[in-house]
């Protein structure tokens, strides 16, 4: 019996020919900009779509169709298997979703892209580059000096396949890396790794913090007051996590003290960041629009994750990156 997929109309005409070469049991029903899709040659409401696969691939988050589809996985009788764009799964929805018990496949494909980031605004931080570039402009021949990522240490809480991505590359640079996770267990690219609950052991010994972490009820405002006494003087810390992750008061006072000497922010609560936020022209934070992961090549890697499932999922067996229902419901009570 063929696998009734959903996916955006885009996404299936970018892969149509791999899809073809796979050769798999399956139909798809391409979702247009309308909400309906294609079956059997007539437009069906999504919500009224029989299928037991959806793909939501990263157009869908451009759509503004994403809540709507959402509401009809959460709402179906038939989906069982949900792929997604998304690496957190803090939308109300996915807790809906999961609860059902269809299985869910996160996404990694946004890992690479955002590791770039980080590297580059932790590099834009050491090295003076606006002053290198005002320095030819005025024709000046000026030493500039900089500060290396080399010997550094970072920590890098919410060590997944982000976490991991970055890890591997501030190595490459010759930083030291500890990773932070919900159980202390070796990990590719981390010179050593705790539990999450142990997190302020090894704060006071980074230079960099990265959060990557999920937002969940045990990372909500996890960067507060105290968590900001504990770390070392003149530390840079990053956040492509999630906005809930940082208590904002709190972070706003240890910029003001030097506490931090610069916060990286890709991410806010809410988003987009309102006109007036104090964070926008603080002099010693970054601010992005929630882009870190917008690499020319994620949107690619994202399809090889779908076709990679594919037929996993038609086998029966477990999906890359595949999410334990079990574990992410009992970090939402």
């Amino acid at each position: 019996m063929a696998l009734d997929v959903v996916m955006y109309h885009a996404a299936h005409d970018r892969i149509a020919d791999r899809l073809a070469a796979l050769d798999l049991p399956m139909r798809v029903l391409p979702l247009g900009d309308d909400g309906t899709c294609r079956v059997d040659g007539a437009a069906v409401p999504l919500a009224e779509v029989a299928a037991e696969a959806v793909w939501l691939s990263l157009e869908i988050a451009q759509s503004g169709m994403f809540d709507d589809c959402m509401k009809a996985v959460a709402a179906s009788d038939t989906v069982k298997w949900l792929q997604t764009f998304n690496a957190g799964l803090d939308h109300p929805g996915y807790r809906d979703v999961a609860a059902k018990g269809i299985r869910i496949g996160a996404s990694n494909a946004q890992a690479v892209a955002i590791a770039e980031y980080t590297l580059a605004q932790v590099l834009d931080v050491f090295q003076p580059l606006a002053e290198q570039r005002a320095a030819q402009a005025a024709g000046e021949w000026k030493l500039l000096r900089f500060r290396e990522i080399n010997t550094t240490t970072w920590a890098v809480v919410g060590y997944g396949s982000i976490g991991q991505e970055v890890g591997k590359r501030a190595q490459a640079f010759g930083a030291r890396v500890l990773g932070v996770r919900r159980a202390a267990t070796p990990s590719p690219h981390a010179d050593r790794v705790v539990a999450m609950d142990d997190v302020q052991s090894v704060l006071g010994e980074a230079d960099v913090i990265l959060l990557s972490c999920p937002h969940t009820s045990e990372t909500d405002r996890l960067v507060d007051a105290d968590f900001l006494a504990a770390c070392k003087d003149g530390v840079v810390v990053v956040n492509v996590a999630r906005g809930g992750v940082i208590d904002d008061a709190a972070m706003l006072a240890a910029l003001d003290s030097g506490k931090v000497a610069t916060a990286i922010l890709d991410v806010f609560d809410p988003e987009p960041l309102p006109a007036g936020d104090p964070y926008w022209g603080h002099p010693q934070v970054r601010v992005t629009g929630h882009c870190s992961f917008a690499g020319n090549g994620t949107l690619a890697r994202g399809d090889d994750l779908f076709l990679a499932n594919l037929p996993r999922y038609i086998a029966s067996e477990a999906l890359v990156n595949e999410v334990d229902l079990d574990v992410y419901l009992a970090t939402l009570r």
